[in-house]
């Protein structure tokens, strides 16, 4: 129920302890990694995933049973039988079904391989929701320090315009200049309000990730670990793009669906070759008794599945050709991410190095103020420049967390907390399934 969707629910402490972490300190900043444990307690996408799996894995068992023979009783009574013969007669046969030229075996093949696709795609759900969550924290934490930095600048606003309209009444400032301050202080009011705004989506958003109450979630402090701006340590292209071939789930579970149509296909081609029907029998005929034998089989006359075969070698040639088309994507998606990223980490340094220049430009204006060289106003200006030189750098932190992602999308390997990896996420649908994956065992 949802009133039980608290940070201190046991399903939760259970999704923390399964990833590594220790018990919540609600007084502590909100991390990535508790957002996500209560992600894995809480969002309903996991439910979904696991019931496909528990699906898949009933159609290998239904694969895997043998089909049961089929009795047959046919009693019949004659009108008008002679006399002294008994008018009855009963039929009984058992009928066997029989699946010829190993076509049980590549049934439960064809199984396996689609239970394996169920599981690596269910991962990769996970994993896309381990992304979603770190996003949203990412996101919360922009917000608010961007609603943080507009109160600041709305609050010098307002001080600065009635300085300068004290001073118009003096004759000191021009009116014009106290006019557009009152201009600029009503349109930090609208940035303030839109800041807000955005405050308020990050919240829900994350509460829709997580499975929590927004409630929840503004009981926590909201932390500042996006905002580092920490460049992760990436390797070269070449070796970024073979670990994304080696580690993408959805890769994978295409070369699981590409081995369960390749079955489909070979199952068809072997229904060439009839099944059959074997049938011991027993009748009672007006006194006499027989014991019958049939056999019985589909005579492929007019067909020799030809349409099927087609079909089946069409669809195994669609999932050759969305496996290529998906492996060229991971090798471009990797490079064009990797580009991002150093792009991103460029603009980060510019962005920086422009709050320090702000940043320095207001000591020094504040020490000439102590001096008597400058007034009140021009602080506050120097200050309103380092707010807004934050600002544009809070962008270019935002541009920055989500080439961050990118990369992890594409190479589907974390960069940044939480430390979570395709390995986990498998477990995490599949808590029984070996470290190794599904589909190496087959």
């Amino acid at each position: 129920m949802v009133s039980q969707r608290t940070w201190e629910s046991p399903a939760l402490r259970d999704a923390l302890t399964g990833l590594g972490a220790g018990p919540i300190d609600l007084s502590a900043p909100l991390t990535g990694t508790e957002a996500l444990a209560a992600a894995l307690a809480f969002n309903p996408d996991l439910d979904v995933q696991r019931a496909q799996l528990a699906l898949a894995r009933a159609e290998v068992m239904q694969a895997q049973q043998r089909p049961n023979p089929v009795l047959s009783l046919t009693p019949e009574h004659l009108l008008g039988a002679a006399n002294g013969v008994s008018p009855w007669v009963i039929a009984l046969s058992l009928v066997w079904p029989l699946r010829t030229a190993g076509k049980r075996d590549l049934q439960i093949e064809q199984a396996l391989a689609t239970s394996d696709a169920t599981l690596l795609n269910g991962a990769s759900t996970v994993w896309g929701l381990r992304t979603t969550v770190r996003g949203a924290v990412c996101s919360l934490e922009i917000a608010n320090a961007q609603r943080s930095l507009a109160e600041q600048e709305a609050a010098l606003r307002a001080d600065l315009s009635q300085r300068l309209a004290r001073q118009a009444e003096a004759g000191i400032a021009s009116r014009y200049d106290s006019m557009r301050s009152q201009l600029e202080r009503d349109q930090s009011l609208h940035r303030l309000r839109l800041a807000q705004s955005e405050m308020a989506t990050a919240l829900h958003d994350l509460a829709d990730v997580t499975g929590l109450p927004a409630a929840e979630i503004q009981r926590r402090t909201i932390g500042d670990d996006c905002l580092q701006g920490v460049s992760p340590d990436v390797q070269s292209l070449a070796t970024l793009q073979e670990r994304a071939i080696a580690s993408r789930l959805d890769l994978r579970a295409k070369l699981a669906e590409y081995r369960a149509v390749d079955a489909a296909f070979r199952t068809e081609i072997k229904r060439r070759t009839p099944d059959l029907n074997l049938g011991p029998g027993y009748t009672y005929d007006q006194g006499d008794r027989r014991i019958t034998f049939t056999l019985s089989g589909e005579l492929p006359i007019y067909s020799h599945n030809d349409a099927a075969i087609a079909r089946a070698s069409a669809d195994r040639d669609r999932v050759i050709a969305e496996f290529e088309k998906l492996q060229w994507s991971v090798h471009s998606g990797v490079e064009r991410a990797l580009d991002q990223l150093q792009l991103g980490e460029r603009q980060l340094e510019d962005s920086q190095r422009v709050v320090r220049e702000a940043q320095e430009l207001l000591e020094r204006d504040r020490k000439r103020q102590l001096s008597g060289e400058l007034d009140q106003p021009a602080v506050i200006a120097s200050q309103l420049i380092e707010i807004n030189a934050q600002l544009d750098s809070l962008d270019t932190v935002r541009t920055f967390v989500n080439a961050v992602t990118a990369l992890e999308a594409a190479v589907q390997t974390p960069l940044a907390p939480p430390l979570f990896d395709a390995a986990a996420a498998t477990r995490i649908v599949s808590p029984d399934t070996p470290t190794g994956t599904a589909n190496e065992a087959h």
